[in-house]
């Protein structure tokens, strides 16, 4: 299923991945959001190694990968590239892709670009602004979050203030060496990144005729743009959208509700 058991450095697309690969069976890709960290991931990946192949990795110039020359500029569409690039490489056979909030909009933007790469496309919270009736109500409600956290810590402590809000009830198990890493690549996410991914949307003619199976999640505890940008999606493509337990970043204190829902595309 893939070329590596356990975890590397993967050259892919001008780039190069710290990647994590568990389990034995269908693969399923997890394509990680703010932060870019496949350690958020941790939990999930641990239940779903039970059933699966589960590619967990860093994103471009994000966590434990090496960061690129580029990394003040970026893309939704940079980031889908890289996810068909990286599998590419590691030569696994089509499976599910997962993403959570950026992660989604970058697992459904692979998809498009590449659906025979995919069996299935599972979409939890995604951060698709650019689809909102008012996307000004939704950026009011995280920039007092990271400005604070700015003039406490500048650039990091507003990185680790906007995901550990993201989080919620489950930043408390965010590892210590994720948000590491995070305070570390702060400029990323809030320099190139946090704009970039904000203002992406994809063309609702090339969703409504996609072919590949597609989940929408959104959380029990969530904000309500989340659960409008989900409903869009829904609405555009044509498929139901689903409500599962826990917060806007619900995986690593309920993985296996969002791991039967990843199962259910294998």
């Amino acid at each position: 299923m893939s070329t590596i058991d356990g975890t590397a450095l993967v050259k892919a697309g001008g780039a190069t991945f710290h990647v994590d690969v568990a389990g034995h069976g269908t693969p399923v890709l997890l394509v990680p959001g703010a932060g870019g960290d496949a350690r958020q991931y941790a939990e999930l990946a641990q239940v779903l190694a039970q059933k699966h192949t589960v590619v967990a990795y860093d994103r471009r110039n994000n966590g434990r990968s090496p960061q690129q020359p580029d990394w003040s500029k970026t893309s939704v569409d940079q980031h889908a590239g890289d996810v068909i690039a990286l599998l590419e490489t590691l030569g696994t056979s089509p499976g599910v892709v997962f993403g959570n909030s950026t992660g989604a909009l970058i697992a459904l933007a692979a998809a498009l670009k590449a659906p025979g790469r995919f069996t299935g496309v599972v979409l939890h919270e995604p951060a698709l602004l650019g689809v909102l009736a008012n996307p000004d109500d939704a950026m009011a409600t995280v920039q007092p979050v990271i400005a604070a956290g700015v003039e406490a810590g500048g650039l990091a402590g507003g990185a680790e203030s906007f995901v550990q809000f993201a989080a919620g009830d489950a930043a408390a198990l965010l590892p210590p060496d994720f948000l590491e890493g995070l305070r570390t690549n702060a400029r990323v996410l809030l320099e190139a990144e946090f704009g970039s991914f904000s203002s992406w949307r994809p063309e609702p003619e090339a969703l409504a005729e996609m072919s590949l199976p597609l989940t929408i999640l959104s959380a029990e505890q969530t904000a309500p743009f989340f659960v409008e940008a989900a409903q869009w999606i829904a609405s555009t493509a044509g498929v139901s959208h689903r409500t599962v337990p826990g917060g806007h970043m619900g995986f690593p204190n309920h993985p296996e509700e969002v791991a039967q829902e990843i199962d259910a595309m294998s």
